[in-house]
């Protein structure tokens, strides 16, 4: 089973408040506070393959909008360094800046370097791949005129689009009333307790209480949609994951020929215990090289598969086009592909692109490019909520 399990962090690495585990965006598990390892336990126990989120405390970090943001990652984290220079109580090279764009801004992130590091360390120790860290704020959402609040006793986590926040209640009410006082027209989403007196405010909407699960759930639904601001940025990006379906269409004519030779080998070694496993490997190895090229239904795979390899057709250009997407992909973690076909006849591969913005798009076109590869959009890209969707052909 997959999921997501989401877990509330608290002010020190190794503090948890709560947790939940989520399939499909159901809760199948949830629990108060625990050690990372206890909680490592019983979550690997029951999930096979999990995005773990940890929600950092918004009093721990710093956020500023940048309106305009240059096109390029690079320049975009130059000038997101030099906004906040001034503005930090430790020195900028104490702090990590993660960055995420958004419409036409970027918002931009501070937070302290050995923090982070010291929650990777705490995870990595449990046995725990900390996939996404995000403030607390990151995962209300909110807009320039639509913010969101989160009340919970004498703190109030806020999310105004351009400005996002946790502090304490008192601190928080002068920010509050500058947001209702800008010059569009605009309204408040509220978790808090029932009768709350926001409610009677005609700027308020009650959304919900305020209590760990709902926070738990707005983050797992954030995170499996990528639109949690990701604190693994740069020097703390998660190492890449190796999915099965990765390695399926990277590299079919090897895996083919792989498996087929294993297979062979297996039947002459062990006797009947491994021809059952050999046969296993062979059923699979057929799969593999009837997705891959249809075209040769019937052909003996072994064969075929040392011809494509040694030879100089179409399934080499398959494996280097491959080679060159994830290449290109690798420098692109804004840039999300799925629905990804193999069109033999023309040598190219067919997919849906997804991204923040088209300028990552761009981007990611321009790393094809530098690799060799052609690249054509199919009916242009349009915009689907908060992201970029679209069609692209990629060929050598």
């Amino acid at each position: 089973m997959s999921g997501v399990v989401v877990i509330r962090l608290g002010l020190t690495p190794g503090d948890v408040q709560n947790w939940a585990a989520f399939n499909g965006g159901e809760t199948v598990m949830s629990g108060e506070s625990q050690q990372l390892s206890e909680l490592a336990e019983r979550v690997v126990s029951k999930f096979d393959d999990n995005t773990v989120v940890g929600i950092l405390p918004g009093e721990q970090t710093a956020m500023r909008t940048l309106p305009a943001p240059p096109r390029q990652s690079s320049k975009l984290l130059s000038a997101a360094t030099l906004l906040l220079e001034d503005e930090l109580a430790l020195p900028i090279d104490e702090h990590h800046v993660a960055t995420a764009r958004l419409d036409d801004q970027a918002q931009i992130i501070a937070v302290r370097r050995d923090l982070v590091r010291e929650w990777i360390a705490a995870f990595d120790d449990a046995g725990l791949t900390l996939s996404v860290l995000t403030p607390d704020y990151s995962v209300l959402g909110g807009a320039r005129d639509r913010g969101v609040l989160f009340l919970e006793e004498d703190r109030v986590t806020a999310n105004f689009g351009d400005q996002a926040f946790a502090v304490e209640a008192d601190l928080a009410e002068p920010l509050i009333a500058e947001f209702l006082s800008r010059d569009t027209e605009v309204s408040l989403g509220v978790y808090s307790a029932p009768g709350d007196i926001l409610e009677r405010n005609p700027h308020y909407e009650h959304l919900g209480s305020a209590d760990a699960g709902v926070l738990l759930q707005l983050a797992a639904s954030k995170a499996a949609a990528g639109q949690a601001i990701n604190l693994r940025q740069g020097a703390f990006k998660p190492p890449r994951r190796k999915l099965i379906d990765t390695v399926r269409w990277r590299r079919p004519a090897a895996m083919a020929a792989m498996l087929a030779l294993f297979g062979l080998g297996a039947v002459i070694a062990d006797g009947i215990r491994e021809g059952r496993l050999a046969e296993r490997y062979e059923s699979e190895a057929q799969r593999i090289h009837a997705e891959a090229f249809p075209q040769a239904a019937g052909v003996d795979m072994r064969s075929h598969a040392r011809g494509v390899l040694a030879g100089g057709g179409g399934g080499t250009s398959f494996m280097a086009l491959s080679d060159v997407l994830g290449k290109a992909l690798a420098n692109h973690d804004e840039v999300t592909i799925d629905r990804v076909r193999f069109d033999v006849d023309r040598s190219a591969y067919v997919f849906s692109i997804r991204s923040v913005s088209d300028a990552q798009i761009d981007a990611f076109r321009q790393s094809l490019t530098a690799l060799g590869a052609a690249s054509s959009e199919t009916g242009g890209y349009r915009r689907s909520g908060a992201f970029w969707v679209g069609e692209m052909t990629v060929s050598l």
